[in-house]
This record gives structure tokens, sequence and C-alpha cells, in this order.
């Protein structure tokens, strides 16, 4: 049954992420990619603050929660959930890199940004910015694929 519930769970979250990360690649960004920049910069400043509120603590729960799940399908020889929360857990490190070495770094310089002096390759940067943004959402897109390959087979196990 753990080994079900696990990926069930981590499916759930997963998803949640993916549903945070997919609204700030096609709705949020377009929008701020629409202002100019004396806007961009304090709104972009204000979900800069707000937004790692929801997203630290479900991305930590994805990993945490999908490492659970693939111990527990390894301990238990569930072999295709085991290779398919690898998976899952792989994509979710590589989203994590992708915040970590991309979208953190480049918020921070933006941190700095003056909405009435903005750096001259501001463009340049936000666009550098969004293409982090779009490898974070897609390596979420697969975590979510494998996690649901992994309760698939596990609910296949069940019976």
């Amino acid at each position: 049954m753990v080994t079900f519930a696990l990926p069930l769970t981590a499916l759930v979250l997963v998803a949640l992420l993916l549903g945070v990360h997919a609204t700030g690649l096609f709705v949020l960004n377009p929008v701020l990619r629409s202002m100019e920049v004396r806007v961009y910069v304090p709104v972009k400043h204000a979900v800069d603050r707000t937004a790692p509120r929801l997203a630290k603590p479900l991305m930590l729960a994805c990993l945490a929660v999908t490492t659970a799940a693939l111990f527990a399908a390894v301990l238990t020889g569930a072999m295709i959930s085991a290779v398919a929360d690898a998976v899952a857990l792989i994509a979710l490190v590589v989203t994590l890199l992708a915040i970590l070495r991309g979208d953190l770094p480049i918020n921070r310089s933006m941190a700095h940004w003056s909405p009435d002096a903005p750096p001259a390759d501001w463009r340049t940067t936000r666009t550098r910015w969004e293409r982090f943004f779009g490898i974070r959402t897609a390596t979420n897109l697969v975590a979510l694929l494998a996690i649901g390959v992994s309760v698939v087979a596990s609910a296949s196990e069940l019976n």
C-alpha cells in the first residue's frame, strides 16, 4: 500500500508544482514581457518576494516524497515503479538545478534594478531568466509524466 500511496502523493505534489511553473510560463511571464520597464521591475520584485513562499516548500516536498517513493519501490522490488521514480527524481533535481543555477542568480541581480535606471541589457537578462523558467517547467513536466507511470505501475501491482 505504501508503494502506491507514496507515488500518488508525489504525483499530486509534482502536479501542483507544475501548475505553479506552467502558470508562470504561460500566464505571468507573457504579462510581464508586455510591461514597460518602469512597471516590469516593481512587479517582478513583488513576484520574486512572494512566489518562493509557495514554490520552495512545494519543491522540497516533491523531492522528499519522490525520493521516498523510489526507496519504497526499490525495497519492495517494484522495478517499473523504481525506474519511473528515478527518472522523476532526476527530472526534479534538474528542475532544482535550473532554479538554483539559473533563476535565483538572475533574480538576485534583478533585485537591485531600479525602475528608473535599469541596466542597458535588461531585456537580454529577462530573456535568459525566461529560458531557465522554461527549462524548469519542461523538466517538471517530465517528472510528472514519470511519476504518473509509477502510479499506474504501483496500482497494477496492488491487483
